[in-house]
């Protein structure tokens, strides 16, 4: 990507402090941007830290966190250009298994984590007249596959989400970005709360995240709309919409 494209942007990065959040923050910097990483380990996010990383250790759950992130953008920078809401985990288990607090906190993070994020950002980019919110979703936004029920949930409901502020926003010269990544290789099976089972379902790796950073970078010099990833993503997506019945039956096979 061309540093000249970002160069002067104001970009806040959540779950910056590995796999696809911190490739985001390293190719968004390298194009010349500013980048305010945010995430839960500040040991990390320091060794991510440099002359275009700023690192200010965040949990988007908490209220007070969010609003000292943007502040802190703010007053060092006194604008947001681009908002990329991926801070998230996941849950393997069956919908009968699943305890609700593991459920509930999932939803904390996925969803109203980043609706807090969303929100706080807003008011400086209706002010500014321009911002790009880029909500980095999954296939499982599309697809919702057995075992991966409540984070398909979560993903879901960030699409409808994003949908529906696209509409709301309309002519404010803010874009709203949905990029829905496939199979990448990151910590995020092994961090992910398993009732059982592999880390990973099969031998393969898939992309690595800097591909799925580089996609995000390109989503917003094009301002897309929705970007699916991957080839088996972009199939499930197909087979999702006009072939849903032999979707679920290969689904089932495969579980």
């Amino acid at each position: 990507m061309k540093a000249q494209k970002f160069t002067g942007k104001i970009v806040i990065v959540t779950g910056a402090s590995t796999g696809i959040g911190r490739e985001t923050a390293l190719a968004f910097a390298a194009a010349g941007a500013q980048v305010v990483a945010a995430a839960r380990n500040a040991a990390q996010l320091r060794e991510l830290a440099g002359p275009r990383i700023l690192a200010v250790p965040t949990d988007i759950t908490r209220d007070d966190d969010v609003r000292r992130l943007v502040e802190t953008t703010l007053a060092k920078f006194d604008r947001v250009d681009i908002l990329v809401n991926n801070a998230g985990f996941g849950i393997r288990a069956s919908v009968e298994d699943t305890q609700f607090a593991d459920a509930h906190r999932l939803m904390e993070v996925n969803f109203f984590g980043l609706l807090r994020c969303t929100q706080a950002v807003l008011p400086q980019m209706k002010k500014q007249g321009s911002g790009q919110i880029v909500n980095v979703g999954s296939v499982l936004s599309v697809l919702a596959t057995p075992r991966n029920s409540i984070y398909s949930a979560s993903k879901f409901a960030v699409r409808a989400l994003s949908d529906s502020l696209r509409i709301e926003l309309r002519g404010t010269g803010i874009d709203v970005i949905l990029v829905m990544p496939g199979y990448t290789d990151t910590p995020f099976f092994e961090n992910q709360v398993r009732y059982g089972g592999p880390v990973r379902i099969g031998p393969i790796k898939g992309w690595h995240p800097s591909k799925v950073a580089r996609a995000i970078l390109r989503a917003c010099v094009r301002r897309k709309r929705e970007v699916v990833l991957t080839a088996p993503g972009k199939l499930g997506a197909f087979l999702k919409r006009w072939c849903p019945r032999f979707l679920d039956w290969t689904l089932a096979r495969a579980s």
